[in-house]
């Protein structure tokens, strides 16, 4: 056999160990990126095997990388090709090793997919998480301490996106909500320009018929289709719980409930915004109740003359965790039922609303506004489906499900209160 034939060989043979083995990627240079592009070429990946077959079997002093540096050149050039939820053709390398999550409050998501090592694999992040939702971040943080030191890249949101910090992590892919796509095109494309892969998933913008397809996605991408599958075809299972009786319902035998949802950061003494096209609006719409915030313009305040008018027969007030304000409405990891609802009798006390259908019968509720725009969004709508259809699903527990889906699929546990009723049950 000449030389030629056995060298094409053995690089071949070479190549499939690499890809096998276990990876590291702790620099921000890429291995065997000779020409400083960013870039592995089928040439520089050749050259650098021969070097390393050269020098380590034939004996001869080539300045060769060491065995960990070549997997990762290696890696660096075996990719698939995806499409995320902007339409866009990604590539990304076959083991994804290194993420930078460009919208941190995805750390639901990874988590999920990834599984208990996830932040094995998370090199930098966006401030979101510990800025807008601390109270998740101190949870996480209770589990893996390790976050803490994990490379804050600014956030897309406040215009303080560190693009030369992103491409100094050497990150295999960056994945950023739908949401924040048309705004950082210009952002996408310097990252790409120097090897960068961006994903775009959205769990946010349309999470009702986006959230399945990000999950397979995510898992896709991770190495984890297997996972992602089952986190899939649960939430479908979650979600047929409800549509499945919504469905039986006889439209012209049910009145429309009207339904209004503020988010309750500010407190009792200021109007929050509601919503029209976003987060909760679709899921009202949806099940078949009325909005009454439809016609007002999107994340803006209701007008409180008006919701007086439109009498609604529910209120739901999106509760968080907001330090900043003691008189918010507090929900989720560190938040007692007690607190809750206390909070939430306060809104109770605006000027007119004894008067309200909804407070006169109790229907008044609140909910962690993540709900909304995480992976488990079902909750939201089997939630909304049991104050709007009381009768109907009765037997629904959308907090035993959010319970449940804790402890299947995320790393930290289901603690505090996250849904909660202005009467005790």
């Amino acid at each position: 056999m000449n030389v030629t034939i056995m060298r094409t060989l053995c690089i071949l043979l070479l190549s499939c160990q690499l890809i096998l083995l276990g990876i590291s990627g702790a620099s921000a240079a890429i291995p065997g990126d000779l020409n400083k592009d960013y870039e592995i070429s089928r040439a520089e990946l050749s050259d650098a095997i021969i070097s390393y077959m050269e020098t380590n079997y034939a004996g001869e002093n080539t300045n060769s990388l060491e065995k960990e540096a070549l997997r990762e050149t290696a890696r660096k050039h075996f990719t698939i090709t995806v499409t995320d939820l902007a339409g866009r053709e990604v590539t990304v390398p076959t083991r994804v090793e290194r993420v930078v999550l460009g919208h941190s409050l995805y750390i639901q998501e990874f988590a999920a997919v990834e599984g208990e090592d996830f932040t094995e694999k998370i090199v930098g992040w966006g401030s979101e998480l510990e800025t807008k939702d601390f109270d998740t971040y101190s949870q996480y943080l209770e589990f893996y301490p390790e976050i803490a030191d994990i490379p804050i890249i600014g956030s897309m949101s406040r215009n303080t996106f560190d693009t030369e910090s992103v491409v100094s992590l050497n990150p295999d892919v960056i994945i950023m909500p739908l949401m924040r796509y048309e705004a950082s095109k210009e952002t996408i494309q310097t990252l790409e320009s120097v090897g960068i892969p961006v994903l775009i998933v959205d769990f946010w913008k349309s999470p009702l018929e986006n959230t399945q397809e990000s999950t397979l996605l995510l898992g896709k991408v991770m190495g984890k289709e297997e996972r992602a599958q089952n986190i899939s075809e649960f939430y479908g299972e979650q979600m047929d719980l409800v549509y499945s009786t919504l469905n039986s319902i006889d439209p012209e035998s049910s009145t429309s409930q009207k339904v209004y949802v503020e988010y309750g950061s500010r407190g009792p003494s200021q109007y929050g915004i509601t919503f029209s096209d976003s987060n909760w609006g679709p899921m009202i719409t949806k099940l078949g109740a009325t909005n009454v915030a439809e016609d007002v313009a999107s994340m803006s305040a209701i007008d409180p003359e008006y919701l007086l008018s439109q009498n609604p027969d529910i209120i739901i007030i999106a509760g968080q965790y907001w330090p900043e304000n003691p008189d918010s409405m507090g929900l989720g990891y560190s938040t007692s039922v007690e607190d809750s609802r206390e909070d939430l009798q306060g809104f109770c006390t605006r000027s007119g609303w004894d008067e309200l259908t909804a407070v006169k019968n109790n229907n008044v509720y609140s909910i962690h506004h993540g709900i909304s725009y995480h992976i488990y969004n079902f909750v939201g709508m089997q939630a909304l489906a049991k104050w709007i259809y009381p009768e109907e699903f009765a037997d629904m527990d959308p907090d035993e499900n959010l319970r449940e889906f804790h402890e299947r699929y995320l790393p930290v546990n289901y603690t505090g209160t996250w849904i909660v009723g202005i009467e005790e049950v």
